[in-house]
């Protein structure tokens, strides 16, 4: 009865030694073949194993790439550090501002900012943009089609 299968981070179900246990699913556990189920499998790198793989349990496989394919991570700095939890919110404008400092030619740097709950998530968006620097929230609880500037999201919370 399934008609949709879709598999996140499949490139790193097969790092982990997964591909037995995918195939079983897919091949032999009353699974409807490709073709009459919808089978999708998402991945940021999307490796030739997981391309081998896709056109595996694929019919009609379509390879659809946004972007360079493996270029994200050449273009992506990642540091983590360990802050008290009452040194955050000075610690990441600290951070945004030093950003701000070393633009180049105008372009603006983007940062993602990862929280741990919704709430959590709306109220850090609406502290940003209060100090001055345009955020938006994806979460659960927000279309994702729609984008808000930061001074669109503050008319919005006071209601003007």
């Amino acid at each position: 009865m399934i008609r949709y299968l879709a598999l996140d981070e499949a490139d790193r179900m097969l790092d982990l030694g997964f591909e037995p246990q995918i195939r079983k699913i897919v091949e032999q556990m009353d699974m409807p073949p490709p073709g009459r189920r919808q089978t999708m499998l998402f991945s940021a790198t999307f490796p030739k194993e997981i391309q081998r793989l896709a056109s595996d349990f694929l019919s009609n496989y379509i390879f659809l790439a946004v972007g360079r394919v493996g270029s994200s991570t050449d273009l992506i700095i990642q540091r983590v550090e360990y802050v008290h939890e009452t040194d955050k919110r000075s610690h990441l404008m600290d951070l945004l501002h030093a950003q701000r400092e070393t633009e180049i030619h105008g372009k603006q740097s983007l940062t993602l900012v990862f929280v741990e709950t919704k709430k959590g998530a709306d109220a850090l968006e609406y502290w940003l943009c209060g100090n001055g620097f345009p955020a938006t929230t994806i979460h659960g609880d927000r279309t994702q089609q729609v984008s808000y500037s930061g001074s669109d999201f503050l008319k919005r919370k006071m209601g003007r």
